[in-house]
Order: structure tokens, then sequence, then C-alpha cells
């Protein structure tokens, strides 16, 4: 599950009289059909190398809020989707929750705030104004059992065991709540949850490779294999790969699409492939097939999946170039981030049969090296492993806010190559 990180300048909070950077992370929350309902939000601080948890709940839930929402952050990276924020008992009795706009976020009550006869209050007089509350990490038991009656969402850690699960579940069925299960890293955990009931779903089996052996492909999708073999070819031949694309109906009307709308030029408009080819460049044409050919591959896959590609790959070739200081690998760099969801990472003889490259297939099969350093760097940042982006940012003697600040234009930009790709 790819966990997307916010850098804020100008930090709310300070200590010692030093102002701390803040950092917030986001994790998404799918549906059943595959689209992303929310993002839980989460918070990191950086006294000094930007990857440091911090142990305040009030201090850390209080920082994302003003980041978020009173902070010069901008909230695009959130996709027009509801922020699910961690509200401790103290912010839930100051009632931060109704300084907030309620069409765009979730009040995500923590497992750890009691259901006192203040807290009830509190939560139903959110809901009351047209506002959201899930309850984190939730089990049931008497003591637990009034919360139910103030909420519309309820989150169940599937670490949890079998028993609590499902004696929670049936409690929040019965009530007609919405389960939201959590710690998903499975097939077999995704349909146990569906079983229970539920309906929305969190965790890294999201961001399993979209291929797996014996798939049948599209017709989409053999196009796209053409054209990577194509465009690793030495001398790439425009003419050869007008002839792949044109085979390809669905393909060609996005491409000029595209370029047309590049152009924006309504006197001049781009009316045959090689014409787009030219006037998008080998570089930026390479990119456009990699997004495209993704979205062939999974067509009924979360959108998340493919965003957690271009992130891989944008981010790869980003941080190649800052340690290797050269751009001679960075294209290596962006196919190996991008083949990541694609291919099976145990399976070296599938890696081989789509002719990757030696470096490409040691980086994903996590042999040692620098491909392999970079590889397992991005996935940390993904996971929140912050001991293990902390050990790369040493190793390879980077600037952890300028990784950060890196970090940030890769998201912007996987963003926009989205849209341009729709």
């Amino acid at each position: 599950m790819m966990i997307e990180l916010r850098y804020c300048e100008k930090p709310i909070f300070t200590k010692d009289g030093e102002g701390m950077n803040s950092f917030f992370a986001k994790q998404p929350i799918i549906d059943l059909n595959g689209n992303t309902y929310g993002y839980e939000m989460l918070y990191r601080t950086a006294p000094k190398i930007p990857f440091y948890d911090g142990d305040d709940g009030d201090k850390s839930s209080a920082d994302v809020i003003n980041n978020l929402f009173f902070g010069d952050e901008d909230r695009e990276f959130l996709n027009n989707k509801r922020a699910f924020l961690n509200f401790t008992e103290n912010l839930l009795l100051q009632k931060t929750a109704l300084l907030l706009p309620r069409d765009q976020i979730v009040v995500e009550v923590l497992e750890n705030v009691a259901a006192s006869r203040e807290i009830l209050d509190c939560c139903r007089e959110l809901m009351e104004n047209g506002y959201i509350i899930a309850l984190d990490d939730y089990t049931y038991t008497p003591d637990t059992a009034p919360l139910l009656d103030y909420c519309q969402i309820v989150k169940i850690d599937f670490r949890n065991s079998k028993k609590d699960i499902e004696l929670t579940a049936a409690q929040c069925r019965s009530k007609k709540k919405t389960l939201l299960a959590e710690k998903i890293e499975t097939d077999e955990e995704a349909e146990y949850a569906k079983s229970l009931g539920c309906t929305l779903m969190q965790g890294f089996y999201f961001a399993k490779p979209l291929v797996v052996k014996g798939s049948a492909y599209s017709p989409m999708a053999l196009t796209f294999s053409k054209l990577i073999n194509e465009l690793r070819s030495p001398d790439v031949d425009m003419d050869n790969l007008a002839d792949v694309i044109s085979s390809d109906p669905f393909m060609t009307a996005k491409l000029l699409r595209l370029v047309n709308a590049l152009r924006g030029d309504m006197a001049n408009r781009i009316s045959t492939v090689k014409q787009a080819l030219l006037m998008l460049g080998v570089k930026k044409l390479t990119e456009w097939i990699y997004i495209v050919g993704l979205q062939s591959l999974s067509p009924k896959g979360p959108d998340e999946r493919v965003r957690v590609a271009l992130f891989r790959a944008t981010f790869c070739r980003i941080v190649s170039i800052m340690i290797l200081d050269e751009f001679s690998f960075d294209d290596e760099m962006y196919l190996m981030g991008l083949m990541s969801v694609v291919v099976d990472l145990n399976d070296k003889e599938s890696m081989t049969a789509m002719r990757l490259s030696n470096n490409i297939i040691d980086g994903l099969s996590s042999m040692s090296g620098v491909y392999s350093d970079t590889f397992n760097f991005v996935l940390d940042c993904e996971q929140a492993n912050w001991a293990g982006v902390d050990k790369f940012v040493t190793t390879y003697n980077l600037d952890g806010k300028e990784v950060l600040k890196k970090y940030i234009e890769c998201m912007n930009k996987v963003q926009m190559m989205c849209f341009l790709a729709a």
C-alpha cells in the first residue's frame, strides 16, 4: 500500500525554540469496486532527519489538521477524497472537528478514547451537524458498545483474533454500520473481510502486482508489450512505433487526444500517429506509453495501483539521479519501478522473459547493489518504514529535507501524468 508524504515548510509547533518540520502521510482506503473512498492521514515530525514518529497524540493530530486546513498546503493530493483524521479525546472534547469542512473529512475516533457521556455527546453533535464518524481499531466489548450508536463507519483490525473480528462484525452489521477492514494483506483476508460484510478495505494487499501468472492479456496489453520492446531498442524507429500504435484504435485515440490537448492550437491539429509521436519525442512518449499500458493491464484494478506504479517509477528515477549524480541510469531505474507492479518479484524467469535488463531483475529481486537499494528505499517510503528510509539517507549521504522535497515533486508529477493519460 502506498503511503504518500507531504512536507510543510512552516510548522505549527516548535520544540526548544527550534522549528520542527512537519510531515504527514496518506494511506488509501478502497471500496469493493477498487475505487478510492478516502485517505487516512498519518503524522511524522523531523527534528533533524525527516523520518521520525511523533509520540504525542494530541500534538500529532493537531499538526495534521493545522497543516491540511489552516496552513499553506494545498489539498490537491487528496484527489477530492475524504481525509480520515485521527481525533484524540482532548480534540473531541474541544470540538475541533466542528471547525473543519464536513464534506472533506471523516472524524476517526481513536481506539483509546473511552465511551464517556461527554464523548458520546460530542459524537452525537458531530453527526447532527452532518459529519461522518469512524471508530478506529474497534473491538466490541460491553465498555465500547455505546460508541456504535454514534458512528457510521467501524474499522476492524484484521490482525486481531478471529473471535474478536467476527463478534465485532456481527454487532456492527446488526446496527447497519459500514465496515472497514484494516491491515488486509492477502487474497484470503480480502475475501474473508467481504464475507463478514466489509465494504471498505485498507492494507498492503492493494499494492500487490497487477499481473499474475496465467492472466489473459487484452489486445491493448499486447500492444503495450510490443511498444516496450520497440522503445528499448538502441535506435527507436518512429515508423515501427506508429505502426504498432495504429494497430490499436483505443491507444491511437488516447495518443491523438493527448497531443492535441497539449498543443492547444485549434488551427493546426495533429492528424496522424507519426505526427503525434514526433511532437511528443521519445522520452515523453515512453512515459505516456507506460501509463496507458499499465491501465490496460488491469482495467478493473484500483486506480491507486496505477499511481503506485507511476510513483515508484518516477521516484526511482529521481533518487537515482540524486545518488549517482548523473542521468545515465535514470531510464532503467524508471522502468524498474514501473515493472515492480507488473511482474512477480519472486519469479526471475518471468522477468527474463520480458527482456528486462539484469540490473532491473537484480533490483526487483532484492539483490545487493544500488538498484536494489533504490527500489527498497522507495518501498520503505510507501510503507512508512522510517528505519529503512533513515538507513538509505545515511548510507548515501543524502539531505533528508531535499529527499522529501523531491518526493513531493514526484507526487505532483504523478498526479499530472494520470490526468493526461485519462
